[in-house]
């Protein structure tokens, strides 16, 4: 560090600008967070030694048998279909649809029937179905059809029945099958009907109870409903819209779920999957815009905040304009024909939907830039001297990206081990007795009707690790996100404190060099301090929804406060803890005393925080603003007229929220330097006033906002003036040698 760059020697002792020798604060915090961080790696040790996150991307069976891999049988289960070579079956199949999770062993089909219990099926295949057999048994003779399909289809090459189903108990039933060449009008014993080989419930087999032709989607054979409408239309029913809402309604009621939202949900992960070019160029011109605006913003402060207000007005009339523009086209298409697909009425209904938000968030913003209007004198000043700034070390403006790196590797890895966590369970036999409608004509055995399946049960103390886990997440992504923040409030605060701005080299670097040598300790107390209430916050949601339909309404009330008051917290910590890194960023104080130090500097400054909390952050928000609504209409031009997608809006979406998470990085380091800036303007003000010895180091610019500006101006262009005159005095002195010297 350049001697002298900052304060003199009676500056320091006179305690003005950032503090040259600085020590190690709050050291104990820091050793608490690394002992921390050592019982998150204890615990990703023996998740490690426990666990296997394949169960969770490749799916598991009913057997405990990992699809696509070769497994071996666990350590204390006997049921016979463990630890089977799974590897060219690579794909998990449900027996209940409606039940789609990798621990759904646990899982009635009916929960509000008991008796008997009945747990469902999940098989690994080899490929998912591309053919259906329906629930549907009308006519005479149909109560052989699925068995016989069955066998067919396996002849083929989809074996739909449990592992070894056709090679025991199942023999005699597909030589039975194979002299007929259809599956009705067999004739034979009872033993032989659908009734033997499939549950009461048709959910833990050893068959379906029918099938749906599926798409792999990550390793899952997730059914295509709409193949019901397609199976109908073949066998020469007339497809109109009554009949296909009432079939739908029939599926509704068969599998106890929406149809609808579940064909939205494949249809827009498919439209994801399709465009992910366009979400891509989305992505990357919210880049190229946020940079962009941050640019203009440095050099042209002034001009591109009275534009930005004046383009967010004219955005808030025209946007929601545009969009029931829109609606209302989509709407008159739609009444036009005879037959609606269920696409297109979800279409229409989502720009309604988009129209009515973008109109209330419009009204909102039109409003604050009519009232706010008047405010923006010293937010202007402030974005000058910001844009003044960043302009001179332009490499600030990288820093958020190199935050989004740490904090996307913080989250990879804890995801990789929370993989681990949730499948480090002990497989356990589950055994039970498969009831049949037709078991009581002894066409079953009672062996026969025994079956052992595997789960994995979790240990008593999993919530508390999860706790443990979950707290260890929150508290990584606040102490990168202090880091940050004191880091650029570092670099600020050089700035500010530096008679000839010339002088200052690499403040970046320096800043940084700040945090990780002198202040983690102060990062890991502040970002802890966050992380609780975040944790606490989770834990109540996580009672909310365990308990919603057992509370009353009074409860809900109370809960619903809690969680209003606890985010209201939250928000005046981070505002606090914010203005503690830049004073400990500018004094090198602790954490507990630079809370106190800033807390009454913005006390003495009540007003001007408010001004600058509101109209800034307002100022801010309208940029981003701008940002998601330029991506957004790019979307939308892009994709709307795309006949490969049916829910152009889900992918806008997606590129919508990552343009306001771009925005928001970007523009955090100007919000990070306004603050910092009016901390230092405010103690400027306190320790100077202007006179000779005791001169101001804020810029004239900024000298308009302090009491005593008028006096302030004077002595600063009188000190100007005389250091003009001493140059022109030492320049005309140096003329004269000159021309001694010649004679």
């Amino acid at each position: 560090m350049a001697e002298g760059q900052f304060q003199s020697k009676e500056e320091d002792k006179k305690d003005v600008g950032p503090l040259k020798d600085r020590g190690c604060t709050d050291i104990i915090c820091i050793l608490i967070f690394i002992i921390f961080l050592g019982g998150m790696g204890v615990i990703a040790y023996f998740a490690f030694t426990l666990g296997d996150p394949w169960r969770i991307l490749n799916g598991y069976d009913s057997f405990g048998n990992t699809c696509g891999i070769k497994n071996t049988k666990p350590e204390g289960v006997t049921a016979n279909l463990a630890g089977r070579d799974m590897t060219e079956y690579p794909y998990l199949m449900y027996f209940d649809p409606t039940v789609m999770l990798p621990d759904s062993i646990n899982t009635l089909r009916d929960p509000t029937d008991t008796t008997p219990v009945e747990y469902t099926m999940m098989l690994c295949v080899k490929k998912c179905p591309d053919v259906s057999v329906y629930p549907i048994t009308a006519g005479t003779g149909t109560e052989f059809y699925k068995m016989w399909s069955y066998n067919k289809y396996r002849k083929e090459g989809q074996d739909f029945c449990e592992y070894e189903f056709w090679d025991t108990y199942g023999k005699e039933l597909a030589e039975e099958m194979d002299n007929h060449s259809t599956g009705f009008g067999i004739s034979a014993s009872d033993k032989f009907k659908d009734a033997n080989y499939i549950t009461n419930k048709g959910a833990s087999g050893p068959c379906p109870e029918f099938v749906l032709k599926s798409d792999p989607i990550m390793n899952r054979c997730i059914p295509l409903f709409d193949e019901l409408t397609n199976a109908a239309e073949d066998a020469g029913e007339e497809v109109t819209e009554d009949f296909v809402n009432e079939l739908e309604n029939k599926l509704n009621a068969l599998l106890g779920t929406n149809v609808s939202a579940s064909q939205v949900m494949q249809y827009a992960m498919a439209d994801v999957m399709n465009s992910y070019r366009e979400i891509a160029v989305m992505c990357g011109s919210s880049l190229i815009i946020s940079f962009i605006i941050i640019l203009l913003l440095g050099w042209i402060a002034q001009i591109m905040i009275y534009a930005i207000s004046i383009l967010a007005a004219v955005a808030c009339i025209a946007g929601p304009a545009y969009f029931w523009y829109v609606w209302y086209q989509a709407k008159e298409e739609l009444d036009k024909q005879t037959i609606k697909l269920e696409s297109q009425v979800d279409n229409v209904q989502t720009l309604m939907i988009y129209a009515i938000i973008i109109t209330v968030i419009c009204v909102v913003v039109l409003l604050l830039i009519i009232f706010l209007r008047s405010r923006v004198g010293l937010m202007v000043t402030l974005f000058k001297e910001a844009g003044f700034m960043v302009m001179r070390m332009i490499v600030i403006l990288f820093t958020p990206i190199i935050l989004a790196l740490f904090i996307l590797a913080w989250a990879a890895l804890w995801s990789f081990v929370s993989g681990y966590i949730y499948t480090a369970g002990t497989a356990t036999d589950l055994t039970f007795t498969r009831q049949y409608a037709m078991s009581d004509q002894g066409a079953l055995t009672d062996a026969e009707m025994n079956i052992t399946m595997v789960y994995y049960k979790d240990h008593d103390y999993i919530i508390y690790v999860w706790l443990y886990h979950l707290f260890g997440l929150y508290w990584g992504t606040e102490f990168f996100l202090a880091c940050h923040e004191m880091a650029i409030a570092g670099a600020f605060c050089q700035f500010y404190w530096t008679r000839d701005k010339r002088k200052v080299s690499f403040p970046v670097v320096r800043g940084i060099w700040w945090v990780f040598r002198y202040h983690l300790g102060t990062v890991a107390f502040g970002s802890c301090i966050i992380a609780i209430i975040q944790l606490i916050r989770t834990i109540l949601a996580y009672i909310q929804n365990k308990t919603k339909d057992s509370q009353s309404e009074v409860v809900k009330y109370l809960l619903m406060c809690l969680q209003c008051c606890l985010w209201c917290f939250e928000k005046v910590m981070k505002f606090i803890n914010r203005n503690a890194y830049i004073y400990t960023a500018f004094k090198g104080s602790n954490f507990c005393t630079s809370c106190k130090k800033v807390f009454g500097l913005l006390m003495s400054n009540l007003v001007r925080v408010g001004v600058i909390n509101c109209v800034g952050s307002f100022i801010l928000f309208i940029g981003k603003f701008l940002v998601v609504m330029v991506t957004g209409i790019l979307g939308y031009f892009m994709l709307s007229k795309d006949e490969q997608i049916e829910y152009w809006a889900i992918p806008v979406l997606i590129a919508s929220i990552f343009a306001f998470a771009v925005a928001h990085t970007f523009f955090s380091v100007y919000e990070i330097g306004i603050d910092t800036i009016f901390v230092c303007f405010a103690e400027d003000e306190t320790k100077n006033d202007g006179t000779p010895g005791r001169e101001y180091y804020m810029s004239k610019n900024l000298m308009q906002w302090v009491d005593n500006s008028s006096e302030a101006l004077k002595n600063l262009k009188r000190k100007k003036g005389q250091q003009r005159a001493q140059a022109k005095a030492a320049k005309s002195g140096k003329s004269g040698e000159v021309a001694m010297e010649d004679m």
